[in-house]
């Protein structure tokens, strides 16, 4: 029995040796397996750094060529802006030259038309005047002896004194 005790301890201290080893066995595994998901997660952490780092590179490459883009496009739009103006500006200054010159036609016509006026007032005036002048001599000529003594005055005999034209005969 002894040897069987012995023989069991034996085997107990051989199966806690072989758990021992076992378990430092399986430590050491496990160390090794969390070093090296360590490693991993530490090279995925790095790639996914590196990528990021890519990615945003890229993105201000590509922000850096929508604002010279955008730049361009800005200075494009001032300067047709500016050329637009620029013509707005000649067609203004051409459409005041043109209403300078017809207010300046107008004016000379205007003036045309005011001497033509004048010259047929003062002719209008001078038949006005000559009609006056016939018509008084016409009363002048008439007869002091026509004159009726119960009603004051005869009248003239029929065309005496007919009112003159206004316009008088081309000579």
């Amino acid at each position: 029995m002894q040897s069987t005790a012995r023989h069991v301890a034996q085997i107990v201290a051989a199966a806690e040796q072989a758990a021992e080893q076992l378990r430092a066995a399986a430590e050491e595994r496990a160390s090794e397996r969390i070093a090296e998901a360590e490693r991993a997660a530490r090279l995925r952490v790095q790639a996914a750094d590196a990528e990021a780092a890519e990615v945003r590179a890229a993105a201000e490459a590509e922000a850096e060529a929508l604002r010279s883009e955008a730049a361009a496009k800005t200075e494009q739009e001032r300067d047709r802006a500016h050329a637009r103006a620029r013509e707005l500006i000649a067609e203004a200054r051409a459409a005041a030259r043109e209403v300078l010159r017809e207010g300046e036609e107008l004016s000379g016509n205007l003036r045309e038309l005011s001497d033509a006026l004048r010259v047929n007032a003062d002719r209008l005036l001078r038949d006005v005047r000559a009609a006056h002048d016939e018509l008084k001599t016409r009363l002048d000529r008439v007869e002091p002896d026509r004159v009726a003594p119960a009603a004051g005055r005869e009248r003239p005999a029929e065309g005496d004194l007919d009112v003159p034209e206004f316009i008088p005969r081309r000579r």
